[in-house]
């Protein structure tokens, strides 16, 4: 198989790539155009990936045969790679699974880059509105004038439609933006920031040269009655050493919060230290259903003093791939409990690969399942309690997912008893 990038052929389970796809099409770049016999042999290299690798030998009840017979005349016609690329993700949409399709490696780049400087806040789609969920303390955008359930309308004179759109927009290089918002009471506003750099402290990032331009934002901090705090963004290298600090830590800590909402995935490897960190022998999380047979590698090695009490994970709509996997694992042995929304079921190992007109693409070579069996593709991690958020409770700088996990763990303290509504 042919490396994407020695740094992208790593990534097991990172959604963003996914959602890509969804939005690339809407932010084409003019480059050069392929030779129509690269883009018969891109299409070529593309069904042949899918036949040879594809973690399903019956390919989900698809006739790939057919598909090829189906989409393959329809090549000579094209008349841009954009065109082929459309053509390409309308066959690999058949299969009708996460983690597939075709996509411009320059969009991809602009998710995975270290962020030299940061917007300082977190969009999500609350009640159809791309609604600010969280800001940096002391970021640019809190001072100037931004707060938690104020409505993104425009970046730039672009009017934004999701999150996924304005965490795009915003994710360029510009030194500053322009944000048209609506405020508390709904009034149209404006407002420009410019971008900061982001501490050290919040960044996760490596020294590895495969790896040094990746990075991840990072928080982690006590709460109410020393509960411990960590929320990051991706499972990417660089957060292992962090982690690894920040939970040894909260070693007397009466509880751990994971908060895994927006998190768009990441890396086997992040995941398992994580997960040793929080057991105290080799545990088998996960079971792969591959083209070869089952795998049984995704096990997490325990340190010598793990963190042994109660552990809360938080995820929602917006927890894809390795942050569904990692939280439905540990939900299935019983190690944590998940409070939040239902997540989007977007959970395969992925594998990447350049093709020859340069762009990148991705595909499914295994399907996850928890040691009970439980497949999150399609399904989703099912919190043990549900708890929505609104963007009223946002406006009153009331999180109730994660005051729900507050008082859960304070309930463990004082009752020794847990509640679910499950």
């Amino acid at each position: 198989m042919t490396k994407l990038t020695s740094r992208l052929a790593h990534v097991c389970r990172a959604t963003f790539l996914f959602c890509i796809l969804l939005i690339s099409p809407a932010f084409a770049q003019t480059t050069k155009e392929s030779s129509p016999q690269i883009r018969q042999k891109t299409f070529d290299v593309v069904w042949d990936a899918i036949n040879e690798n594809f973690f399903d030998a019956q390919f989900c009840g698809v006739d790939w045969v057919k598909m090829r017979e189906k989409y393959s005349p329809q090549v000579a016609n094209l008349k841009t790679d954009d065109e082929l690329y459309e053509l390409l993700n309308k066959m690999l949409g058949e299969l009708h699974v996460s983690h597939v399709g075709v996509f411009r490696i320059e969009t991809a780049s602009k998710f995975f880059k270290v962020p030299e400087a940061t917007t300082g806040f977190v969009v999500k789609d609350v009640e159809k509105q791309v609604v600010i969920r969280r800001i940096l303390k002391g970021s640019s955008a809190a001072k100037a004038g931004l707060r938690v359930g104020f409505i993104i309308k425009k970046v730039d004179d672009e009017t934004v439609s999701n999150s996924l759109e304005a965490s795009y927009r915003l994710a360029g290089d510009q030194k500053q933006y322009r944000i048209a918002f609506l405020d508390g009471h709904d009034m149209l506003k404006e407002t420009v920031f410019r971008m900061q750099p982001l501490p050290p402290e919040n960044l996760g990032k490596t020294e590895d040269s495969e790896f040094s331009d990746w990075g991840t934002l990072i928080e982690a901090e006590r709460l109410a009655e020393g509960i411990g705090y960590i929320h990051f963004t991706n499972f990417y290298p660089g957060l292992n050493e962090k982690l690894r600090s920040a939970v040894k830590s909260m070693k007397n800590a009466p509880g751990i919060i994971l908060d895994l909402r927006g998190n768009g995935g990441g890396g086997d490897d992040v995941a398992l230290r994580l997960a040793g960190l929080l057991l105290n022998k080799k545990t088998l999380l996960a079971i792969s259903k591959t083209r070869q047979g089952d795998r049984f590698s995704y096990v997490a090695e325990p340190v010598n003093d793990p963190y042994l009490g109660p552990v809360v994970v938080l995820v929602d709509e917006d927890s894809y791939s390795q942050a569904e996997q990692i939280s439905a694992s540990l939900q299935d042995i019983g190690r944590a409990v998940v409070i939040g929304k239902r997540t989007p079921g977007k959970d395969m190992d992925g594998v990447l690969m350049e093709l020859p007109t340069g762009a990148g693409l991705m595909y499914p070579v295994g399907q996850p399942r928890t040691p009970k069996g439980i497949i999150v593709e399609g399904r989703g991690v099912i919190p043990d309690i549900e708890v929505s958020l609104t963007r009223a409770d946002l406006l009153r700088g009331k999180d109730s997912q994660l005051e729900a996990a507050i008082e859960y763990i304070k309930n463990i303290r004082k009752t020794g008893k847990a509640k679910s509504n499950r």
